[in-house]
C-alpha cells in the first residue's frame, strides 16, 4: 500500500500529540505529589514547647491510656458507682469560660449529663435544664426548699431529691413534673435508679425508700440510723450510709444484705470491682467487700489530729483510690491494698470528691481554686481560679470541665489537650 504525504503527516503529527501529552501527564503527577508531600509536613501537629504543656505529668506508660467510654444514661450521683466523674481526655492551660451561669445561692449537687443537657440543681430551690454546649437554659423546675442530692437522669426523665422531704421526677425534655413522692423529712442523699425499675432515697431520719421507677409509688423501705448518705449501686446492690456511723447494703427486693457499725462518720460510699470504699471523719479510708461487708483493708492517714473528714473516694482505673480531707490533704492509695502511693498538702479544706481524668487529678478546695495534680506523684501542675468555696465535684465530659461554686456559679471551662508528658520538677 502506498501512503500519501498527507497521511503520513497526519499520522507523525497524532504521534507527536499522544508523546507531548504524555509527558504533560507525568509531569503534572510529579508536581501533585511534591505538594501533598509539603502539605502533611506543614499541617502535622507539631509539639508545643510552651511552659502550659511543660507541666503535664509524666506517664508510666507510652501506650495510649484507654478511655472508658461516658455513660450513656446518668443513673447515680457522679454518673457511675466508682464516685470518679470524669472522661475522655484531661486537659490543660491555657483555659478559657465555655460558658457559665450564676444562681446566686450555693451550688452542691452534683450534676447529671445526658445527650446534650445537663442537669443543675442548687440551694435556690430550682432545678434547670441547661444545653451543655451553649449555657442555654432550656427550662426550669423551681420546688419550696434548696436541693443538694446528687441529680440522675434516663433518656426520658429526670431525679433529684428536696430538702423539703420529696424526691421529684421530672420531664427530661420540658421540665414538667411527673411524680414525686414525700418522705417526710429532709433529703439530702442523692437520687439514684435502680436496677432499671426502682428509684432510691434516704432521708435525714435514717428512713430508706425505693420508689416505682414509672410511678413513685413506694415499693420497700427500710432504716438506718442517722442521716443518710450515698447511695452508691453495683451489682443488683446498693449501699447507704449514715453520718452516725451505719454502713448497709439491700437487695433489689428491700433485704439487706450486710450491716456495720462504725465510731466514727463514713463518707457516701462508691463501688469498684466488688468492692465498697469508704472515707471515715478520723482519717482512715476502709475497703469493704459488696458482698459479705466484711474489711479487706483499712489506711489511716498520718499525723492526723481531731476530726479530720476524708471525702467520698475516687476509684481511678480499677487501681487507685484519690481523696480529700477537711485539713486540706489530697491523697492516693493502691485501691488493692490501701498502701499510701503520695499525698499532697493544700492550703485549705477538700470538701468534694476529686475527679481522676487520664493522669490529672482535678481537686476542688475551699481556697477558691480548682488545683491539677499529678496522678502518678500529687506534685502541682496548675491551678484555675473558682471565686468561691467548693461547690460541686468537678465533672469532666468531652474535654470540657463543669464545676459549681458555694456562690451560686456554675462554669463550664475548655482547655488544650496535653502533648508533652514531662512532669513538674
Amino acid at each position: 500500500m502506498i501512503s500519501t504525504f498527507s497521511e503520513t503527516a497526519g499520522k507523525r503529527s497524532r504521534t507527536n500529540i499522544a508523546l507531548i501529552a504524555v509527558t504533560l501527564l507525568a509531569v503534572l503527577t510529579i508536581v501533585f505529589f511534591i505538594n501533598r508531600s509539603r502539605n502533611n509536613s506543614s499541617t502535622s501537629p507539631q509539639p508545643d514547647s510552651s511552659e502550659a504543656y511543660q507541666t503535664v505529668p509524666s506517664v508510666q506508660n507510652s501506650e495510649p491510656a484507654s478511655i472508658e467510654p461516658p455513660p450513656e444514661l446518668w443513673l447515680q450521683a457522679y454518673g457511675s458507682s466508682s464516685g470518679n466523674a470524669a472522661w475522655g481526655n484531661p486537659i490543660v492551660a491555657p483555659f478559657d469560660t465555655l460558658w457559665s451561669i450564676s444562681t446566686g445561692r450555693e451550688i452542691f449537687s452534683p450534676p447529671a449529663i445526658v445527650d446534650q443537657m445537663i442537669f443543675i440543681a442548687g440551694n435556690d430551690k430550682v432545678l434547670r435544664g441547661i444545653n451543655k454546649n451553649s449555657g442555654e437554659q432550656l427550662w426550669s423546675r423551681t420546688v419550696t426548699c434548696g436541693l443538694s442530692g446528687g441529680v440522675a437522669a434516663d433518656s426520658t426523665t429526670v431525679y433529684f431529691s428536696g430538702q423539703d422531704g420529696y424526691m421529684y421526677a421530672i420531664n427530661k425534655e420540658t421540665g414538667s413534673e411527673r411524680w414525686k413522692t414525700g418522705l417526710g423529712y429532709h433529703i439530702f442523699t442523692d437520687a439514684c435508679i435502680f436496677c432499671d425499675s426502682l428509684v432510691l432515697a434516704g432521708n435525714s431520719m435514717g428512713s430508706i425508700a425505693a420508689m416505682s421507677r414509672r410511678t413513685g409509688a413506694l415499693v420497700w423501705s427500710d432504716t438506718m440510723d442517722g442521716l443518710l448518705l450515698g447511695p452508691a449501686v453495683s451489682e443488683s446492690i446498693a449501699v447507704f450510709s449514715s453520718e452516725a456511723g451505719a454502713v448497709g447494703a439491700w437487695d433489689i427486693d428491700g433485704n439487706s444484705l450486710w450491716s456495720r457499725g462504725f465510731t466514727s462518720q463514713p463518707s457516701p460510699p462508691s463501688i469498684k470491682s466488688g468492692t465498697v470504699f469508704l472515707g471515715f471523719s478520723s482519717g482512715k479510708v476502709l475497703a469493704l467487700s459488696l458482698r459479705t461487708g466484711e474489711t479487706l483493708w483499712e489506711s489511716a492517714l498520718a499525723g492526723v489530729t481531731g476530726r479530720t473528714v476524708v471525702t467520698r473516694p475516687a476509684i481511678a482505673e480499677d487501681s487507685l483510690l484519690v481523696a480529700g480531707t477537711c485539713d486540706g490533704r489530697v491523697f492516693c492509695l493502691d485501691a488493692s491494698n490501701g498502701e499510701l502511693l503520695w499525698e499532697t498538702q493544700l492550703e485549705n479544706w477538700v470538701t468534694v470528691t476529686p475527679a481522676v481524668c487520664d493522669t490529672v487529678v482535678y481537686v476542688s478546695c475551699d481556697d477558691s481554686r480548682l488545683h491539677l495534680l499529678s496522678l502518678n506523684s500529687g506534685l502541682a501542675i496548675d491551678t484555675i481560679e473558682t471565686g468561691s468555696y467548693s461547690g460541686t465535684p468537678p465533672v469532666i465530659l468531652g474535654s470540657v470541665l463543669y464545676t459549681g461554686n458555694s456562690a451560686g456559679d456554675f462554669t463550664a471551662i475548655t482547655g488544650v489537650l496535653p502533648t508533652i508528658p514531662v512532669e513538674q520538677e
